[in-house]
C-alpha cells in the first residue's frame, strides 16, 4: 500500500511586507511566510502517528510550503523536493474584483479563469500529472505540501460536487465530507493506493 498525504497549512502571517515596485503579485504571494499559528501546526505534523514512517517529502516552491515541510524533513532527515506543480492556482489579472469573486466563479465553472491566471481543471491537471509521478515512485509513505485551492483542484476529481445553503462548493467521498466549503487553519488529506489504484482518501484534519 502506498500512502500519501496531502497537506494545506493555511495559516498565514498577516504582516504586511512592502516589495520593491517591480515585484509582480504573484512573487510577492510566493513568498508569504505563515503566521506564528501556522509554524506551530508545522512543528505538530512531526507527532502525528500517520507521518512515523515519512519517507519522502514534495512542496511548493511557495516559501509557505518549504517552511510547513522543514519541521519533518529535518526529523526525519529527508530532502524537501520541490515541485513546482504543487504551487498554488495562479490568480491571473483581478482588476477591481476580489479574491471571493474569483473563488466564487471557479467552484461553480471549474473551466473559469481570469487572464494570465488558471482554472480549476488546469490546476487539476498539473495536481494529477504530479500524483502520477509519485506513484512510479519506489517511495511507500510520501508527505505533500502544497495549498488549498491546489488541493481542492485535486479532489473535485475524486469527489461528489453539492453546494450548501451559501452555495458554496461541497465536496464529499462516500457520504463523508471532505471539503465543507471553507478552508481550516490546516488541510491533511491521505490518499491511499493499492498496485497504483486508488483505494480511498479521508480527510485526516
Amino acid at each position: 500500500m502506498k500512502h500519501i498525504y496531502f497537506v494545506s497549512n493555511n495559516l498565514m502571517s498577516p504582516l504586511k511586507v512592502v516589495y520593491p515596485k517591480e515585484t509582480s503579485f504573484e512573487e510577492a504571494r510566493k513568498q508569504t511566510i505563515l503566521s506564528v499559528k501556522g509554524e506551530e501546526l508545522a512543528k505538530s505534523l512531526v507527532h502525528r502517528k500517520e507521518f512515523e514512517k515519512i519517507d519522502a517529502i514534495y512542496a511548493s516552491s511557495y516559501t509557505s510550503a518549504i517552511n510547513t515541510a522543514k519541521y519533518m524533513a529535518e526529523e526525519k532527515k529527508l530532502d524537501v523536493l520541490i515541485d513546482k506543480r504543487l504551487d498554488e492556482r495562479l490568480v491571473g489579472n483581478l482588476g477591481s474584483n476580489e479574491f471571493r469573486y474569483l473563488k466564487g466563479m471557479q467552484e461553480h465553472d471549474f473551466n473559469y479563469k481570469l487572464e494570465n491566471g488558471e482554472s480549476i481543471y488546469e490546476v487539476q491537471k498539473r495536481m494529477e500529472d504530479f500524483l502520477l509521478d509519485i506513484l512510479l515512485s519506489s517511495d511507500n509513505n510520501i508527505l505533500i505540501v502544497t495549498h488549498n485551492i491546489a488541493l481542492l483542484s485535486l479532489l473535485t476529481k475524486y469527489c461528489n460536487k453539492g453546494y450548501n445553503l451559501y452555495d458554496h462548493l461541497i465536496l464529499d467521498y462516500h457520504d463523508e465530507v471532505i471539503y465543507d466549503g471553507t478552508f481550516h487553519d490546516m488541510d491533511i488529506i491521505e490518499f491511499v493506493y493499492d498496485e497504483n489504484t486508488c483505494v480511498g482518501f479521508r480527510r485526516v484534519m
